[in-house]
């Protein structure tokens, strides 16, 4: 059975690729540069002459930029999500590619799948941490781990791989095996009904009468990605584009031909998230699209602890966002067109006038 590698570039190393920022814009081409506006300023503060009266009202006029700007010590390297400021804390490092995220809030453990290599081979494995002791394991009993679903009536967790799918056991901390042998597993729903994604085919199957039946309205639909929310939306995503079918009008709405969809989520409010390899997106009603509400370069996963703090990941690493004392400073920051470094330099010129 062929091995999966969900990556939008198949030459690119999903395991060894690094971690990068999640502001950067190109920093090496910004390095040892200053922007035409910096340049313009310090030109006309140069032609403007040095009388006492004038230098005073351009430090004034510093200053009170420079109070936006904030403390130099202070660090944000958090993210804006959702219009406001969070610092970051890593949960697991060093890992490959960190798909499908699921935190079951009883017990804290975070499960996600990730790659693995085997000499020049890249498969899948599903991991558990559990998010305050950061002890974790691999769940053993799966043969390339990838699908994770929660059956939230039930409290079960279903993890999907090559052979099928399997029902998690926590006293065993390893995975049994439940239904449909021998079927590669892509991806795993569970509200009211039970579904799947069949691999390669991309297919939707649903749970109905003692079997895996495909179904009927997605024939001739190939699927990345599915979720049913708690008003019965219905959203999916495949190479085209992201889709909802509305409840009860049955109606399908493109909400976006241009985001590369890697999970869709919801919260405990209700809301929907999409994670976009570039960032975090939600449905901006009611203009039938979405919106970009973080920005996370080579974002893979995301869902939510028991407090709705967003738990996301990039290339490498598992973060949880968490409340910062210096949240407005650090939007301000992170959102001001001036980089710091400038406007330092700006406050050397008028203080050696």
């Amino acid at each position: 059975m062929p091995k999966r590698v969900p990556v939008e570039n198949e030459d690119e190393d999903p395991v060894s690729e690094q971690p990068q920022n999640v502001f950067t814009e190109d920093q090496s081409q910004k390095k040892g540069k200053r922007s035409r506006g910096t340049d313009c300023m310090l030109n006309a503060l140069e032609s403007y002459g040095n009388t006492r009266e004038y230098k005073m009202h351009l430090i004034l006029l510093f200053a009170a930029i420079y109070a936006v700007r904030g403390d130099d010590n202070v660090v944000c390297d958090g993210i804006i999500f959702h219009g406001v400021y969070f610092d970051r804390e890593a949960i697991v490092q060093n890992i490959g590619s960190p798909y499908n995220l699921f935190l079951h809030k009883f017990s804290g453990m975070l499960f996600f799948s990730q790659t693995t290599k085997n000499g020049t081979l890249v498969d899948f494995i599903i991991t558990t941490c559990h998010v305050d002791t950061r002890v974790c394991q691999n769940v053993g009993g799966i043969p390339g781990g990838y699908a994770i679903a929660y059956d939230q009536g039930n409290d079960d967790i279903y993890l999907g791989g090559h052979d099928g799918i399997y029902k998690y056991n926590f006293l065993t901390k390893s995975a049994e095996f439940f239904a449909e042998e021998g079927k590669s597993i892509w991806g795993l729903f569970v509200r009211k009904n039970f579904y799947y994604i069949r691999y390669p085919t991309q297919k939707l199957y649903v749970y109905h009468d003692a079997d895996f039946v495909q179904v009927a309205e997605a024939y001739y639909i190939e699927i990345d990605h599915f979720h049913i929310s708690k008003q019965s939306d219905l959203y999916f995503s495949n190479k085209t584009a992201l889709y909802k079918i509305e409840n009860p009008t049955k109606q399908t709405i493109v909400l976006s031909d241009e985001i590369s969809v890697r999970q869709i989520v919801e919260d405990g409010y209700g809301d929907v998230y999409f994670c976009g390899s570039d960032g975090i997106y939600i449905e901006d009603n009611p203009f039938r699209t979405i919106k970009k509400i973080a920005r996370i370069d080579h974002a893979f996963g995301m869902t939510f602890d028991e407090n709705e703090h967003l738990i996301y990941s990039d290339k490498n690493t598992i973060y949880r966002l968490k409340p910062s004392k210096n949240a407005h400073e650090c939007f301000e920051q992170l959102n001001l067109p001036i980089e710091r470094e400038e406007m330092s330099e700006i406050r050397r010129f008028l203080t050696s006038r």
